[in-house]
């Protein structure tokens, strides 16, 4: 069992390593043959066909130039069209794709140019081959005009959803665990001293008036912390408690050839009202209250406990991961660090910052519920262990601010280093610079004044005295330390 497990955890870790050299080549590709190249080449192919359709009898230099820039955008857009094609993540839909359907049409006009078609020659003759050159004009343009609309299209994202995708699942004491309806839910929270909880997943904004209706709070509350960024915090409606907090979620993206961590946070809003508890959140539906330290305390302490150490659960998983690359990161030699350093160390840094503000928010909650648990009741006996949990909050703050620290440090570091062997290389410039002059200003005086000397010198002499001012002055620099 052992080695099969060792061996699909092999496989798993080669596939990655193969998407990752995929990803850095599709960026090396992107860099080399840019959109604006393209659409530039798009642009020149127009003139560059219609040109010799309106003057037949251009000379001949002419119109050699103009096959020959032609033929060379093709070879360009062949190029682009093989590679990225066999770059893409998925070639089929990559080659179903509608306007890579046009790129390959730009591709093959050409040849059916020069090719006949089904052994004939329809396709060569003149009439034929000037509407193949207009329906290539008009490919280039479409490519064009897509090339400046697409990247525009995708950067605005999917769009909402415009029906509800809210899913409640709840648990009552007493009945069980089961699926509810809003009407369903709303009839059994007319009853707040019955333990229960509901958790609401999947919600959007078309469900925010059906929430606000079945919790009796405004919908603004829940459009700012659900679909806005805000910071966890404690507010109360009356009798009614609510909790907002984030649950991050740590995921890696390819950034010019570099894998660097990005942490998303989901808000979580937690609707305390008694003996009720309700759970709120974009993301999917929830596990159910667990935690062997509350066991047999109130359902609502016990699902409480349960979301908020989750949620620390998932600090601490990213937070250990980011420690073991920064300790790795920390022994590399300075001789073998990559070319992206600083940006893989930027990108770190930027993260545990990230890390750091949420954490001192979720503290602020964390020991909020502590101090406010009292002394006597139902929830007396859980006062320790919620402390504990506010305590280790504290620690999750500490540790992704000690993070960051490390992450500067090391930056500091690097930069130091670095600056330190150009001063070094500087030192040994300005050293050979200087016995370089040594001999430059014996040569230029000897040179302009070697008749009429009141002395005589030899050539064997010169040399002497040339080479012994060199080691003076180089013995002087290694004992300064610069040749060090």
């Amino acid at each position: 069992m052992r080695v099969r497990d060792s061996g699909e955890g092999m496989e798993q870790g080669a596939d990655e390593t193969r998407e990752g050299t995929k990803a850095r080549a599709r960026e090396i590709v992107d860099l080399v043959l840019p959109d604006g190249l393209m659409i530039f080449l798009g642009l020149v192919m127009a003139p560059i066909v219609i040109i010799p359709l309106l003057v037949p009898s251009l000379p001949g230099p002419v119109a050699e130039f103009f096959t020959m820039v032609d033929t060379t955008i093709i070879v360009i857009f062949v190029l682009e069209y093989v590679l990225k094609l066999g770059l893409a993540e998925d070639p089929v839909s990559h080659f179903l794709d509608r306007w890579h359907l046009l790129d390959l049409a730009i591709i093959m006009l050409p040849l059916l140019e020069v090719l006949p078609v089904a052994g004939s020659t329809l396709a060569r003759s003149s009439p034929t081959l000037r509407l193949l050159r207009v329906v290539r004009v008009a490919a280039a343009g479409g490519r064009s005009v897509e090339r400046r609309i697409e990247p525009a299209v995708s950067a605005a994202g999917p769009a909402p959803p415009a029906v509800s995708t809210m899913r409640i699942r709840g648990m009552v004491e007493g009945d069980g665990e089961g699926e509810f309806t809003p009407a369903g839910m709303k009839e059994r929270l007319g009853d707040p001293s019955t333990g229960a909880w509901f958790d609401i997943s999947g919600v959007s904004r078309p469900d925010l008036p059906v929430l606000s209706d079945i919790l009796d709070l405004p919908a603004a509350y829940f459009e700012s912390r659900l679909m806005r960024p805000s910071h966890p915090g404690i507010t109360f409606a009356g009798t009614t408690r609510l909790i907002f907090v984030q649950e991050p979620e740590r995921t890696f993206q390819s950034r010019r050839g570099v894998r660097v961590p990005v942490v998303t946070n989901t808000g979580l809003v937690i609707v305390h009202r008694e003996k009720t508890i309700v759970t709120v959140s974009k993301a999917a539906a929830r596990a159910g209250p667990g935690g062997n330290a509350t066991v047999g305390a109130p359902l609502d302490a016990r699902v409480l406990y349960g979301t908020l150490d989750g949620i620390n659960e998932k600090y601490a998983r990213i937070l250990t991961e980011m420690e073991a690359e920064l300790i790795r990161l920390e022994s590399t030699p300075s001789n073998e660090m990559p070319e992206n350093f600083l940006e893989t160390v930027f990108q770190f840094k930027r993260v545990s910052s990230i890390l750091a503000a949420s954490l001192f928010h979720q503290k602020a909650v964390a020991a909020n519920i502590a101090r406010s648990i009292p002394g006597e009741g139902s929830w007396a006996g859980e006062k320790s262990v919620f402390d504990a949990l506010a305590d280790e909050t504290a620690y999750l703050h500490e540790t992704a601010g000690n993070l960051r620290e490390g992450l500067l440090s090391l930056i500091d570091v690097h930069i130091n280093t670095v600056s330190y062997e150009m001063n070094r290389a500087m030192r040994v410039i300005a050293v050979l610079s200087a016995l370089v002059l040594i001999p430059t200003l014996i040569g230029q005086t000897l040179g302009m004044n070697i008749l009429g000397t009141p002395f005589a010198l030899s050539l064997w002499e010169v040399t002497a005295w040339t080479v012994i001012s060199m080691l003076v002055v180089g013995w002087i620099f290694y004992r300064l330390g610069w040749l060090r």
